[in-house]
């Protein structure tokens, strides 16, 4: 009777639509050299959503093998929830059933962004005054600013410029 191949305990991975979730697939040190890939279905030949040796990036999915820590990465971009569910991480065996580790990934709503809050500040500002003195005809000097509403001089003074 053909051995089926073994399927490791799943893993759960969490991820918020329209984000990013990364799945962390580890396997032993005499796979090292073996193609990695991550699928939906188990058992069915050219199934993989993305495998090494491929591009590194396939559409949403992307592949990262650490050879020296033993763990596959896929991460999935842009989450929806039709992203959710079982899937898992296959380890190529030539000659042989395939190994894999069944994972889950689970997408939860977006979290809603809180409401930006403002503070409204009251700022008092003072109108920057210029004051000119200027003589008049008469000999009497008045003192001008630039902040009243009509530009003129506000007031009159006795005395020299």
């Amino acid at each position: 009777m053909p051995v089926l191949g073994s399927v490791k305990s799943a893993e759960v991975f969490y991820g918020f639509e329209g984000g990013n979730v990364k799945i962390d697939c580890t396997y032993q040190h005499e796979y090292n050299e073996n193609g990695k890939y991550l699928c939906r279905t188990r058992w069915i030949p050219n199934n993989a959503l993305i495998s090494s040796g491929e591009p590194e990036t396939k559409g949403r999915f992307s592949l990262y093998d650490n050879r020296s820590t033993r763990v596959f990465t896929v991460t999935i971009t842009e989450l929806t929830q039709k992203d959710a569910g079982t899937y898992y991480c296959g380890i190529d065996i030539k000659r042989n059933v395939d190994e894999y580790t069944e994972v889950e990934v689970t997408v939860n709503k977006a979290p809603k962004t809180p409401p930006t809050t403002t503070r409204a500040t009251r700022s008092s500002t003072t109108p920057s005054t210029t004051t000119v003195k200027g003589n008049t005809d008469n000999g009497q000097t008045r003192d001008c600013t630039s902040s009243s509403p009509t530009g003129w001089c506000l007031r009159e003074s006795k005395g020299p410029a």
